[in-house]
Formats: structure tokens, sequence, C-alpha cells
């Protein structure tokens, strides 16, 4: 399948399309970003995530309505720039972008589209996180609110305990989003190319 089809089909709601290109380059993109920023394994795939995510947006939005170069060197680019900002703002790496990414796609009450939708994988992973882990993270993304006001909220023993709990709950939401992204049903076989 030729990249100007992927892409006309990922914009007609083609889920596997999108499941295949996230399988195709996910391991040779984390171990790029792993080794090229030295980011965390947990990192790489936070990048790696939020990159798949902007590039369905870009295509969604007809930002990108056909490419001048390969998928796999454009998911590069998107990967780069995000490690480069994140550099900018810490020594280490902080997803910058992860509340848009989970209110748009993890908390917001907006249809995404059809069962189907890649993004509902996404939604399903914050219902399977659980309590207290969903509302921890839909009051830190959704409603904004600071580590001090969740800490006290959540009754925790100070806003350090808090912050590591976050951390915690986020490692699990990244856990049970893969294991959904690499479901059968969620997966298309090998051969697009």
């Amino acid at each position: 399948m030729m990249q100007s089809e992927i892409i006309e089909k990922i914009r007609s709601g083609g889920q596997a399309e999108l499941a295949w290109i996230y399988e195709e380059y996910r391991q040779e993109f984390l171990q790029w970003i792993g080794k090229e920023y030295r980011c965390s394994s947990d990192d790489s795939k936070d990048i790696y995530q939020l990159t798949i995510l902007i590039f369905h947006d870009n295509i969604k939005q007809g930002k990108l309505e056909h490419l001048v170069s390969s998928v796999k060197t454009y998911l590069f680019g998107i990967g780069k720039n995000i490690a480069l900002e994140n550099m900018r703002k810490e020594k280490r790496y902080t997803p910058i972008n992860q509340e848009k990414w989970l209110k748009e796609y993890l908390i917001d009450d907006t249809p995404q589209g059809t069962d189907e939708s890649f993004f509902d994988l996404a939604k399903t992973a914050l219902e399977k996180l659980g309590q207290p882990c969903q509302k921890l993270v839909e009051m830190f993304y959704y409603e904004k609110k600071s580590i001090t006001e969740i800490a006290t909220a959540m009754q925790y023993k100070n806003p350090e305990t808090a912050k590591n709990q976050k951390c915690k709950c986020m490692a699990r939401l990244r856990k049970i989003f893969d294991t959904e992204m690499t479901k059968p049903q969620n997966v298309v076989p090998h051969g697009y190319h």
C-alpha cells in the first residue's frame, strides 16, 4: 500500500492503518530517541505515543495531505521536535504536550468517531486505570489542579507523595494503553507497505 493510500485511509477513520504504522516504526523509534536524546524507556514511549497522536491530528486536520518524505522520516521529525522542546524546558524529558493529549483523547466527552477509533483505545486505558489513579490524572490534566491542590483534595501526606503517585499512575496508564494497542483486534497483520 502506498503512503498516500495509507494517509487517505487514516483520514477516513482507518484504525488498522494507524495501528500498523504504530507497530511498524515503534521499536526503531524507541531505540533512536533513547540513544539520540538520552531518554529513559518510559520517556521514549511517551514521546512516541505523542508523535503518533500528532501525526493522526495533522492528517485529520488537513495539515498533512501528502508526504514529501517517508512516514518514518515524518514521525522521527515530530519526535525530534518534541525531544528538543522538552530538553529546552528541563534537563530531562517531561511530557509537555501530555495535557493536550489526555484532555483531547482520554478525558474529552466528545465522541471520537467509531468504536474502532484509535483514540477509543486511549479512553479505554483511562477507564481501566481505576481509582484513585483515574481521578488523580483527570484532576491534574483536565481540571488543571496543582499537585498541592490534588494532595489536599485526595488527602495525600504532602505534595511530593501526590507527585510520586501521579508518576506511578502515568506509568500504569502507558502500560494499559500499550496492552490495548497490541491486542489482536487492534493490530493489523504485517503486509501494508
